[in-house]
């Protein structure tokens, strides 16, 4: 089967969406993804499906598997969507070099990707960061927190989608939390997880497209809900403009010469007009649906920018309908049923109700197979990890 472009990790919303971003450029699109089900893997614009190896347990086979794959299908544009891309970039000289792969070299998206050294640029930078105690082994941890009681944040310096993310109210629960992490992961003193004063306010996303340094476009969004009550992946989220958080991220990534897609994470407290960094995802965001439905492409302008160049792509990154509102709906069940467990049945029920959304993440009524198996995805993994937010699908660390 002869396709144009090859999209990786094709159970997920975000990877779908890229498969019908190129798809309606006119574009032949192979998916391939380690699992035989999901959303992309199932869709009807899907030209030919792959499976690969875990690039987590097993790197070489992975990157074996992706170079069959560009050989059989005649591919030039591999798009990776989540955590092999830092594989990917790292192992660039395994892969076709007339193969075109959007992302930065491996050294940048290594650093993009550790929480620590992008609140450490941030702070070089000017731009707020929720203060972060420093320590080197728990008896600092200790004397730190009773000398500053509060909420704290509790992160390991790699995770997404809230893995990794844990929340201590007394000094004994963040020592607790902190403690579990070291010894669950084997972390060393360099890879401590952090702990971060909590701040309050709205979560914020800033998503950008760039080309060798220079600035595609931009989409920005304030989450609404979130699929865990306590943060992690938007659920219902709306198109907006925030100037102030915007320049954070085009400073944060303009140090860094971005090359690719990346969404720079924040928390806006609306009543104070100030804002704090959180993250970059040097990656597909699980939100790109609605930046799509509000006009900018982001997955349309990539290849654009890859293949007509970057001017081109710019002229073609119009702006955005502000005000738009996108719904995951599968996430709102998720959480509503999380809610019904914790019992608040009201919440939980609210949740779980159709409507209040003009456009929808995962209800493609012109395609069945795609949200079939987006639901039979989340059904096995479910059925195999009693988890509604399993953390196998991410590295952590």
């Amino acid at each position: 089967m002869k396709c144009d472009a090859l999209v990786g990790y094709g159970w997920c919303r975000a990877s779908y969406v890229a498969l019908r971003s190129l798809h309606r450029l006119g574009l032949r699109v192979a998916i391939a993804d380690e699992y035989k089900v999901g959303m992309a893997m199932w869709s009807r614009f899907a030209s030919g499906r792959f499976r690969y190896a875990d690039f987590r347990n097993h790197p070489d086979a992975f990157l074996s598997d992706i170079n069959g794959i560009l050989e059989r299908t005649g591919a030039k544009f591999y798009l990776p969507a989540h955590d092999e891309g830092e594989l990917v970039a790292q192992h660039r000289d395994r892969l076709p070099a007339d193969v075109i792969i959007p992302l930065h070299d491996h050294k940048t998206i290594a650093k993009a990707n550790n929480k620590a050294e992008t609140m450490g640029t941030a702070t070089e930078l000017g731009i707020p960061v929720p203060r972060a105690i420093a320590y080197e082994n728990l008896d600092n941890l200790r004397l730190a927190l009773n000398d500053s009681p509060g909420e704290y944040v509790v992160k390991l310096r790699r995770g997404n989608s809230a893995k990794g993310v844990f929340y201590g109210g007394t000094p004994a629960e963040v020592e607790a939390i902190t403690r579990g992490l070291i010894e669950q992961f084997k972390l060393r003193p360099n890879r401590n997880p952090i702990v971060q004063e909590r701040v309050q306010g709205e979560g914020w996303g800033v998503s950008c497209l760039y080309w060798e340094g220079q600035r595609i476009a931009t989409f920005t969004h304030r989450r609404l809900r979130e699929k865990t009550v306590s943060g992690g992946t938007s659920t219902l989220r709306v198109s907006a403009v925030n100037p102030t958080l915007e320049d954070y991220a085009h400073t944060i990534l303009d140090h860094y010469r971005w090359h690719g897609l990346a969404m720079v994470e924040f928390k806006w407290d609306p009543a104070g007009k100030r804002g704090w960094f959180v993250e970059i995802n040097p990656r597909l965001w699980g939100s790109i649906a609605l930046s799509v439905a509000a006009g900018v492409d982001f997955p349309a302008l990539t290849y654009i920018a890859a293949t007509r160049g970057p001017d081109e792509a710019k002229k073609l990154a119009g702006p955005c309908r502000i005000g738009l509102v996108a719904r995951w709906y599968l996430g709102d069940i998720i959480r509503g049923l999380g809610q019904v467990v914790r019992l608040h049945p009201i919440d939980g029920i609210g949740c779980m109700l159709p409507g209040r959304a003009d456009v929808y993440d995962d209800l493609p009524f012109d395609d069945p197979g795609a949200w079939i198996g987006q639901y039979a995805f989340y059904l096995t993994r479910f059925l195999s990890s009693r988890s509604m937010n399993p953390t196998d699908n991410v590295i952590l660390g």
